[in-house]
Order: structure tokens, then C-alpha cells, then sequence
């Protein structure tokens, strides 16, 4: 797609339901507080200006959020005049660097000594962490905040060529804030329930499918229940974790069902080339990445050419540091240190979100001026560190693990004598026993022939207490470069 190209139009049945969708959302950004429809135009123009502008207004922004959280919030006052640095006086985005990285402790901390000066204000709801990069976090949103990552939110949809109007399925994990608890025995409430519940069943057309809840994973009753509820509600659409695509194709296959035609598919986590050809091939569907975290709806997102993922940098900057706090290389695993340009309530300013990622500096052919990074490669917390003074992040592990076609749920697990032991659910008759040695083969090419590596063949994986499958865990000490990587400086 280039600028002059038109959105691709829906399917024949869905262009009712499209412009009738479409059509109210831009009356009620005529008529009402709930702009949504505006604010997205305004993003999916902003994606087809150059690079050049997109910059120059994503300095404007930043100088705009640093004046403000400098002159009005207490806590961002206090760090940065300990740091004997004010960025009201910085010229340009090298001078971020100056500033410290925070974290969600130090967020948490600052909450709770009301340094962001928000106790009883009225009108806020909290935006909830699932906690799979930490201690979970929570983010203050108003209801125009929270239709401004909406809006973000669907501009990474309509890259995908699903819009309003059209079907689509998710299938989350079991502590997502939609499932208000259901599952976990620990109820809570969803920020801003009735617009996401309108949203998502109305305009969305969203079908919620069940998530796996035990405390193990195997339970056939679930993928049974997917495939069941994927068949007959046929959605364009489907959002969905990694480890749960895996299980349903082996579901089908196990019982030679016929195959469940999903055209755009996002999933929401790692997936090797081999495995994602082969569940594209499956599924007749098209996957899509796109990097939203709980606290910044939005980040980057994936067009139909897939070298990567957009950045939208007309609403966060986007900072890849090194375990120094130095600015990584193009192509080099990095920590992701983002400042929200939109969020004023709580700034999120040099946030180390505790994942990682890497920038991307050529252009994408599709003619967007928003750059691209790579895929997310894990969390920082869950990196190995092997015995020659290396790491190697979680994404790399499961790539090596998931495409081996005997493979259907797995889980590495380094342990602090750095003894690294894979437990591999196979699929369906294809566990021999020449797949230990296989996957020990190709685990050392990556990781080195030092590394202590078992292989053991499981019933199940166990289900971590946000209700994910983690791929991969790190269980030794502190997380790999934590402490330098919030260091503040050094990012030039």
C-alpha cells in the first residue's frame, strides 16, 4: 500500500456492517467527547508523511511533555534536579540522553508517595500490566487518554486490512483485565468497562474464546472448544498468544477436521519462520506482529509487507539501549526504553518496559514514514547467560525449539548452575528418539557446545500464575544487565 492506494475494501458481507460502523464513530467524533474517529484519521494520515516530518513532530511533542512533567509533576521535578539536569533546556532528542531510565518500581514507588499529585482526582480508571515483565503496574487514563490509544489501537488493525465492522476473535490469557478475574480468583476491574465491552461487540464484532485457565496446559476440552467457536463464528480476524495457535493445529490434525480459514491473524508473542509458515499454511491466514503493551497501546505494528514493525513515532519515541545505557547499533538485541509523547496524567519518560527489541534502519517499500524495528525478542529478565560471557535473548531459544517439527508446546529453562533443561509436549506421532539429540544439535549451534543442555519429553507445560506459557525462563539471580541498563546518560 502507498499513500494514494485506498484502504482495501472489506468483504462483500462485512461492507454494510464497515460503513454503517465507520459512519457512526465519525458521528460521534462530530457530536460528542468520544473523538476516536478523529484521532484516528489523524494517525493514519501521520503514517504516509516522511520521516522527516514525522521527527520534527515527535520533537515538538517531546519538548512539550518534558516542559510539562518538569513544571507540573513532582516526581519527574525531584529525579531530574537530582541528575542536575532540566530538559527544558535540551535542542534537540540527543540531549535525552541525560535524562535516567525509570522503571515500574520506581513508577510504583512514586505512585505511592502521590508524586504525580493525582490522589482523588475524579474521572480515572487504571490501565493494569499483565506483570509478565515485572511487578505489575498500574496507569492512570481518562477517557480521552484512553480513546487516544484506541485510536493507535486501531491503526495498527486497519495495517492488517480487518476494519470496523468486520468479525474478529481473540484469545487471550486467562489474567487479561477482560476476563475481570474469572479465571485467576482474584476479580478486578477493567479500565473503562462498558466503552470496551460496546467497542469490542459492537463495532469489533469480537467473539472472546475461553483461555486456557488450569494450572497446566493439555486439556483437550480447550483447543475442542476453539475450534468449535473459530468454525462457526468464521472471523477475519483472530488475536491470539503463541503458544495457543500451536495446540489448535495439532487439535485438528489429531482428529483429521477440516481446516478453519482465518484471513489476518496477530499473534501476540514469538514464532519462529518454520512454525509461523507452517501455521500460515494451516490456518490459510496471514500473522501479523505488533508490539502493545498494557501501559502504551500502539507502539508498532506490522504492514502487509512484513520487514518488521512501524514504529509509531508520531506518539512514543523509541530508544534501543545497550546494557551501559549506550544507544545499540541497528540489528543489536536491546533493552526498549520508551517515552508515551500523549501521556500527561503519569509521563512515562525513558520507561524500560523490560522487554527487548531492535532497531531496523532501512525503509520499507509500503511508503510509510514510520521506521521499522524487528520483532520483540522476549523479556530482559529471561535472557541466557552462558558460560563464555554471552547472552542470547528468550525469542532466539524458542525460534530454535518451535520450528523442529516434532514440537508442539515446550518450555527452556535455565537454572543458576546454568544447567539448561527442554520440555517438549511433541505433537502427535512425531516424537522419536532422535529428537533429543536434534534439538540438543541445534540448541548448542546457538548457544555453545559448553552449555549443559537435557531434553525431556512432558505431557504438559505449566501455566504461569498471568496465565501464559513462558518459552522461556531464566530462574538465576538478577535479570541480565539489569542494573546497567538503567543507568542514566550514556545513550548518545
Amino acid at each position: 500500500m502507498t499513500a494514494a492506494e485506498p484502504r482495501e475494501a472489506p468483504p462483500i458481507g462485512a461492507a454494510f456492517p464497515t460503513r454503517a460502523i465507520e459512519g457512526g464513530y465519525a458521528l460521534l467524533a462530530r457530536s460528542s467527547r468520544l473523538d476516536v474517529w478523529r484521532r484516528l484519521q489523524t494517525l493514519e494520515a501521520n503514517q504516509w508523511r516522511s520521516v522527516e516530518e514525522l521527527r520534527a513532530l515527535r520533537w515538538r511533542k517531546l519538548q512539550a511533555l518534558l516542559g510539562h512533567a518538569f513544571e507540573h509533576v513532582p516526581f519527574y521535578r525531584a529525579l531530574w534536579t537530582e541528575h542536575g539536569v532540566d530538559p527544558r533546556r535540551f535542542r534537540s532528542e540527543e540531549d535525552l540522553g541525560d535524562l535516567p531510565v525509570v522503571t515500574k518500581r520506581e513508577l510504583t514507588a512514586g505512585q505511592a508517595e502521590d508524586a504525580f499529585r493525582l490522589t482523588g482526582r475524579p474521572g480515572l480508571e487504571q490501565v493494569r500490566t499483565s506483570g509478565t515483565t515485572g511487578p505489575r503496574f498500574a496507569v492512570p487514563a481518562t477517557v480521552s487518554s484512553f480513546q487516544a490509544k484506541y485510536a493507535g489501537h486501531l491503526r495498527q488493525m486497519y495495517a492488517s486490512g480487518w476494519r470496523l465492522g468486520m468479525r474478529s476473535a481473540s484469545l487471550y490469557y486467562s489474567a487479561h483485565p477482560q476476563f475481570q478475574g474469572r479465571y485467576t480468583g482474584r476479580p478486578e476491574r477493567d479500565s473503562f468497562t462498558w466503552l470496551r465491552r460496546a467497542a469490542l461487540r459492537l463495532a469489533h464484532r469480537r467473539r472472546a474464546l475461553t483461555p486456557y485457565w488450569p494450572a497446566q496446559s493439555g486439556d483437550a476440552r480447550f483447543p475442542a472448544m476453539w475450534y468449535r467457536d473459530l468454525a462457526r463464528w468464521r472471523p477475519f480476524l483472530f488475536e491470539t498468544m503463541e503458544f495457543n495457535l500451536p495446540v489448535l493445529r495439532d487439535y485438528i490434525e489429531a482428529h483429521d477436521l477440516p481446516r478453519v480459514r482465518i484471513p489476518r491473524t496477530y499473534v501476540l508473542g514469538t514464532l519462529g519462520p518454520a512454525l509461523r509458515a507452517a501455521l500460515e499454511a494451516c490456518f490459510q491466514t496471514e500473522i501479523f506482529d505488533r508490539y502493545s503493551p498494557h501501559e502504551m497501546e500502539g507502539i508498532a505494528f506490522a504492514c502487509r509487507l512484513h520487514r518488521g514493525m512501524h514504529v509509531a513515532i508520531d506518539s512514543y519515541h523509541v530508544e534501543f539501549l545497550d546494557d551501559q545505557g549506550r544507544r545499540a547499533t541497528p540489528g543489536e538485541t536491546a533493552h526498549l526504553v520508551i517515552t508515551d509523547l500523549d501521556a500527561e496524567l503519569l509521563p512515562l519518560i525513558r520507561y524500560r518496559i523490560g522487554d527487548l527489541g531492535a532497531d531496523d534502519e532501512e525503509p520499507c517499500a509500503c511508503g510509510r514514514g514510520l521506521p521499522l524495528m524487528r520483532a520483540i525478542q522476549g523479556r530482559a529478565a529471561d535472557r541466557f547467560a552462558l558460560r563464555d560471557g554471552r547472552t542470547v535473548p528468550p525469542a532466539s531459544i524458542a525460534a530454535t525449539v518451535q520450528d523442529d517439527p516434532a514440537v508442539s508446546l515446550f518450555q527452556v529453562v535455565q537454572d543458576a548452575s546454568h544447567a539448561i533443561t527442554v520440555r517438549v509436549v511433541p505433537r502427535s506421532g512425531r516424537w522419536t528418539g532422535e529428537v533429543p539429540g536434534r534439538l540438543q544439535a541445534t540448541l548448542r549451534a546457538l548457544l555453545g557446545r559448553e552449555e549443559a543442555i537435557t531434553v525431556e519429553r512432558v505431557d504438559t507445560i505449566p501455566i504461569e500464575p498471568t496465565g501464559k506459557v513462558a518459552w522461556c525462563k531464566r530462574l538465576a539471580g538478577e535479570p541480565t544487565g539489569a542494573a546497567a541498563a538503567v543507568a542514566p546518560g550514556g545513550a548518545r
